[in-house]
């Protein structure tokens, strides 16, 4: 039986693009190699496109931030033709077809929806959520507001735009303060991996983390801060959706970029999986993830993050459409412990990946 091959495709013209690199890394050296072939596709920060059957081939992994090597050679495109064909700018020749692409570009042109757009055109199978699933769950705005209306709690928030006037700005940030009170959570509106996040303390530093947020994106929200434990749950399937046991992250102050991907000795955060908790909440914390999962339109995978407040009220914070899979992440980690290994649960996630495109080829594309 001829091995299906899977294009993974990381990097990005994104804010998180070593984060990608170290996902790719994993995903790479994990997928079972006696069903799949595997390639990588990774894309620099100006949106050129390379390709190698090798990782090593374009990454350095030295140091603590990994990146693409300089002297890349290997220009390419993709074309449709039955399956997706990785076309040589160089060569100017075909390299060969891709049947399946696992998208691992986390945040701006990966996470979005824009490469989703772009992988359905080619009509490729893509592993994880579609292109409205990955725009809701990009934007934490509309997340919020379609978890609101479907009065699932979130934490309060107001959100300033670049282009408000002076005083529309000044005036947002005083009602945050007078309403929510420090410390707040400062943030861009589309953007995950924590990039461009500030817990502030005092007005002083306000300012300095707004224009540190508007560095990634037009739209940044100040949220009301919950006091509570982070808890988080991985959330896998298309039509019948299943949770893992939840896990949680003991952190000195919040769950930093660092904590999450370049700190494997989790000396600034502690990630606990499964986490510490009563059976009851376990079950209510896995029925509200899929529940978030199925209001957000979302397919194949989410990690869905939590607040657990004293009281034992739940609060969502954040769903991410395509969670990190790096050796300390919490998504693949949380189906470990569930009793899914990694490699059967890319094998899972290839999977869901072809029973969305079967169902998406069923339909009628002509009136006529």
């Amino acid at each position: 039986m001829k091995k299906k091959v899977i294009g993974i495709i990381c990097g990005g013209k994104s804010g998180e693009h070593e984060v990608s690199l170290r996902s790719a890394f994993y995903v790479y050296n994990n997928i079972d190699k006696k069903k799949y072939r595997r390639v990588i596709i990774a894309i620099d920060k100006k949106g050129k496109w390379y390709f190698s059957r090798s990782f090593e081939d374009l990454v350095d992994t030295r140091g603590q931030l990994w990146k693409l090597k300089s002297s890349l050679e290997e220009i390419v495109l993709l074309k449709s033709k039955n399956c997706s064909q990785v076309f040589s700018l160089q060569k100017k020749r075909n390299l060969l077809g891709i049947d399946i692409f696992f998208p691992l570009i986390h945040g701006t042109y990966g996470e979005d929806g824009c490469l989703q757009g772009f992988l359905e055109l080619l009509d490729v199978p893509y592993v994880g959520a579609d292109v409205m699933g990955s725009a809701i769950g990009m934007n934490k705005e509309i997340t919020k507001r379609l978890l609101m209306a479907e009065k699932i709690p979130v934490a309060e928030f107001i959100v300033i735009e670049k282009k408000d006037k002076l005083a529309e700005k000044k005036n947002k940030i005083n009602q945050a303060i007078k309403k929510f009170h420090f410390p707040l959570f400062i943030k861009p509106v589309c953007l995950g991996s924590s990039v461009g996040v500030s817990k502030v303390f005092s007005r002083k530093k306000v300012n300095k983390a707004i224009q540190e947020a508007f560095q990634y994106d037009t739209k940044i929200m100040i949220e009301k801060f919950i006091e509570g434990r982070e808890v988080e749950c991985s959330v896998l399937g298309n039509f019948n959706p299943k949770a893992s046991l939840p896990g949680e992250i003991k952190s000195r102050s919040f769950y930093s970029y660092k904590a999450k991907y370049l700190d494997p000795e989790e000396k600034e955060a502690k990630l606990l999986a499964p986490a510490p908790l009563p059976k009851k909440l376990i079950k209510k914390i896995q029925e509200l993830s899929v529940r978030v999962f199925q209001t957000l339109k979302l397919q194949g995978m989410a990690r869905i993050d939590f607040f657990l407040k004293p009281s034992g009220k739940l609060v969502v914070n954040e769903a991410n459409t395509i969670p990190g899979f790096t050796q300390i992440s919490m998504y693949p980690k949380l189906w470990q412990v569930s009793g899914l290994s990694y490699s059967r649960l890319l094998d899972k996630l290839i999977q869901l990946a072809l029973e969305n495109y079967s169902q998406k080829k069923k339909l009628k594309r002509s009136y006529y």
